[in-house]
């Protein structure tokens, strides 16, 4: 029986010239760029898929761009024979910033337009995906892609439509490209109000063919404020030090369907605090586990230690680096 389905899978390869058709059985596993924040990797079970197009979405300030620098620099991390591109289609790119992120920009290829049109920055993209050498490419942010029938009409002359021809004809060729080439595309986009809508006030622009060719949606907010001591404070704090992103998983055809949020901290100075979410999550998860104002943790050696507040948490993992890197492991254990 095996014999023969090979046979048919061999005969229909050389009629037409290709090796697409094999057994279901010999299907990869999908591997993972991890994200920095634990949170993040236990929300998606190891991260962003490769070789599929994911989407993050959300209004203004909410984190996605963040999101996006923290990706390439873990890509950059795992992946270290391939370039990234960069399309940033608002030319509003915060380079001190990526690199605060850990990003190496020496080994990003970024497309900044001009006058181009969307048809042109596009077609660059799918050129440097057919390369091979490219293994991600962020285009932030999707909106900004316009056609040249939009382009070229003036501000009093309405169009209909918008970019969403574009995005469906590209996404039917980037797609099997990102499969054939293992090449991660992340699309930022934005949301609109939904107007005369109350009961689903926002919508994600662009059309719905970039939604069914995403694997992954991700919908992102601005959490709280933090001060000095990563407390929440409100929206008119005059120094915060960063703040809480949270996350809802809007689609996923990865993995099961059984996490749908999360929230990570972002420091203005550092980046993604990985510390803090790792914390975070082992009390989450029961690994640090609260009873009151105490906290009981295991250590690497199996003894018990009890901690006083949250804050004694903090001290005790920042103080022991080794005991961290057990925690971390316990984490990440559970995250997949």
């Amino acid at each position: 029986m095996m014999a023969e389905i090979d046979t048919l899978i061999a005969e229909v390869n050389k009629k037409y010239k290709t090796e697409i058709i094999r057994k279901a059985s010999d299907l990869k596993s999908i591997e993972f760029i991890p994200y920095t924040s634990p949170q993040m990797n236990y929300l998606t079970r190891g991260g962003v898929p490769v070789g599929r197009m994911i989407e993050l979405v959300g209004l203004p300030q909410s984190g996605k761009t963040t999101t996006a620098l923290d990706i390439i620099a873990n890509y950059q991390l795992k992946y270290k024979e391939r370039y990234v591109v960069y399309l940033d289609a608002e030319n509003t790119l915060d380079k001190e910033w990526g690199e605060t992120l850990g990003v190496d920009w020496s080994r990003v290829i970024l497309i900044q337009p001009e006058s181009e049109y969307g048809e042109q920055l596009l077609d660059m993209i799918l050129e440097y995906i057919r390369s091979g050498r490219i293994g991600l490419v962020v285009l932030d942010s999707v909106p900004f892609i316009q056609p040249k029938s939009v382009c070229e009409k003036g501000l009093d002359e309405k169009s209909y439509g918008g970019n969403s021809a574009l995005m469906k004809a590209f996404c039917d060729k980037v797609v099997p490209l990102c499969k054939k080439h293992e090449c991660t595309f992340v699309a930022v986009n934005q949301i609109r109000e939904n107007i005369g809508n109350p009961y689903k006030p926002f919508k994600i622009p662009c059309g719905t063919a970039l939604a069914h060719a995403c694997s992954q949606i991700l919908w992102f907010t601005k959490g709280s404020l933090l001060d000095e001591k990563y407390k929440e404070v409100s929206g008119g704090y005059a120094n915060p030090v960063g703040n809480l992103v949270m996350v809802k998983m809007e689609k996923n055809k990865v993995t099961r369907n059984d996490r749908r949020l999360a929230t990570y901290t972002l420091n203005y100075s550092s980046g993604v605090d990985e510390i803090k979410d790792t914390l975070d999550l082992g009390l989450v998860l029961g690994i640090i586990v609260q009873s009151g104002a105490w906290y009981k943790v295991t250590k690497s050696d199996g003894t018990e230690q009890k901690l006083q507040g949250f804050s004694g948490v903090q001290e005790f993992y920042y103080n022991d680096l080794d005991e961290l890197d057990y925690l971390r492991k316990q984490v990440y254990e559970a995250t997949v």
